[in-house]
């Protein structure tokens, strides 16, 4: 039986959209059928479900709600539309409690991914996408960096969010210099570094990706042990340079093989 939704629930619901409020309840919001099927199979820690009345009819929300084991509110659209990040909703929406590891839980684990700046959400959710899709352990979020629970990178990181541990950071050069006492080397994504065809990365290590605008910053340069760079096509005057998802995706391939 459908649980009422009541005005306090929904105000809380209604605020994750924003990093303060996230914050202060540890809660953040998934959205879209798919991506709370992924966070129910990956066993994550749902708090409640909001449907709207036409997505109750679906079957697939249907079993969906019978396997979430937690409270399920059925709302009108313009109810669910009020919560929602997004402009046109799927009718399903679920909230979860924020996980991130400490710091000292890193030097246990072996390949890190860690974000200088990286502003963009859809670009953060596609980098977490990507190092859960080839089995990197841990992605880590310097300052600056979007908020690995922002409603945006969950909904680009695919379900990815579920697959590796999630870290934050107020000081990523502090970071990186704790994990190289541990043995740890430090790579960094850069223009002028070693062709990643070159490049011969070792283990337990960290690969540091910057923003597209800025690059990566200079206290992280300091800690580098090694720049990897991906040659384009020469003469290119357009092209400025690869999307940093992209780039992502090409320099861990090489990374985790």
């Amino acid at each position: 039986m459908p649980a009422p939704l009541t005005a306090r629930r929904s105000k809380e619901i209604a605020s994750l959209g924003r990093k303060k409020h996230r914050d202060r309840l540890g809660q953040m919001l998934i959205e879209g059928a798919r991506a709370v099927e992924a966070a129910v199979k990956a066993k994550a820690s749902l708090i409640d479900l909001v449907i709207t009345e036409a997505a109750q009819q679906e079957a697939r929300v249907q079993a969906l709600a019978a396997q979430a084991g937690v409270p399920v509110y059925v709302v009108p659209e313009h109810v669910l539309a009020r919560l929602s990040d997004v402009q046109t909703s799927q009718g399903v929406l679920a909230t979860a409690h924020t996980r991130l590891v400490p710091e000292t839980h890193l030097p246990t684990l072996s390949t890190i991914l860690a974000l200088d700046g990286v502003q963009d959400p859809g670009n953060a959710g596609a980098l977490i996408r990507t190092a859960a899709w080839f089995g990197v352990e841990a992605v880590l979020a310097g300052p600056g960096a979007a908020d690995v629970f922002h409603p945006k990178v969950v909904r680009a990181a695919m379900g990815g969010l579920w697959d590796v541990h999630l870290a934050q950071t107020p000081d990523l050069p502090a970071t990186l210099a704790r994990l190289r006492k541990h043995g740890f080397t430090c790579y960094g994504a850069d223009l002028h570094g070693t062709p990643v065809q070159a490049w011969t990365p070792r283990r337990p290590s960290v690969l540091v990706l910057g923003s597209e605008a800025h690059g990566l910053s200079p206290g992280v340069q300091a800690c580098l042990a090694e720049r990897v760079a991906i040659e384009g096509a020469a003469a290119r005057a357009g092209t400025e340079s690869l999307n940093v998802a992209v780039a992502a995706g090409i320099l861990v391939y090489a990374w985790m093989e």
